[in-house]
């Protein structure tokens, strides 16, 4: 959306010139009369891309956070309890086991500070729960900061922070250039793939795949035959080929059923 936007534009003046106007008349909005009113109509456009996609690249970033520590801390629950050290915390997730009290709000807790304050703060936390980050994660701190900072102040402009005494009265936006975006676009793109492959992988490993085994398990009208035969690992390897139409190895499907019914 942002690229198509901006390149959209350069053309969207060149044609300022031969736009036809539609006559104006009773409840008929949004009529631009003069080339000055559509090229500030479409640097209004601009902004409103910008600030769009600014908002969008920090809110992925807090759904990432989000669920990706919600998931690691479901499968290690000894993150923040240590009694349960070596225990699969999805064996409560899956209902084969009963969590101790608190459980879920003790995570629910944890997660909340992960999304909320300063990126100082964040990962200052996220580093007393999983351990010391990636240098190259918290090297992101300052981007991640002004993202958040520009994200606030956008939130605000149509809140108590505006400067207009009636609606009609003309809107400051917050500036956002290109480069904003752009740096937001990297920033938040780093900051998953660094945190998934140094951080999260070895912690959520395939409890997702096994979450998905847990449902089609539970739905299979002929889970009891296959489990008979022997081809479960065949028959859900079919399935998650179904759902992504990408395979899944036979061994590794195995390996996931063998933990399911250990849980």
């Amino acid at each position: 959306m942002f690229w198509v936007a901006e390149r959209a534009r350069t053309h969207l003046k060149a044609g300022f010139s031969s736009i036809r106007f539609p006559r104006p008349g009773p409840g008929i909005h949004g009529v631009y009369n003069t080339a000055a009113e559509w090229e500030s109509a479409s640097d209004e456009f601009r902004d409103w891309t910008r600030q769009h996609v600014l908002i969008s690249a920090a809110s992925l970033l807090e759904v990432y956070v989000s669920s990706i520590t919600t998931t690691a801390l479901q499968a290690n629950p000894a993150f923040l309890d240590r009694s349960l050290t070596g225990v699969d915390g999805y064996a409560f997730i899956l209902g084969k086991a009963t969590p101790p009290a608190g459980w879920k709000k003790s995570i629910e807790g944890a997660v909340d500070g992960f999304t909320s304050g300063l990126w100082k703060q964040r990962f200052r936390r996220l580093e007393m729960v999983f351990g010391q980050l990636p240098p190259k994660l918290t090297a992101l701190e300052a981007d991640l900061q002004k993202i958040q900072n520009k994200r606030n102040r956008i939130a605000h402009q149509f809140g108590a922070d505006t400067a207009r005494s009636v609606p009609w009265d003309e809107v400051t936006h917050v500036v956002v250039g290109a480069k904003d975006c752009e740096t937001a676009i990297r920033a938040v793109s780093a900051f998953i793939a660094e945190a998934d492959t140094n951080i999260f992988a070895a912690l959520v490993g395939a409890h997702e795949v096994l979450s998905i085994y847990h449902d089609w398990a539970r739905k299979h009208p002929d889970l009891g035959r296959h489990r008979v035969m022997g081809t479960r690992a065949t028959a859900f390897c079919d399935h998650i080929g179904s759902l992504n139409g990408q395979g899944l190895g036979k061994e590794y499907a195995q390996a996931i059923i063998d933990h399911y019914d250990a849980l």
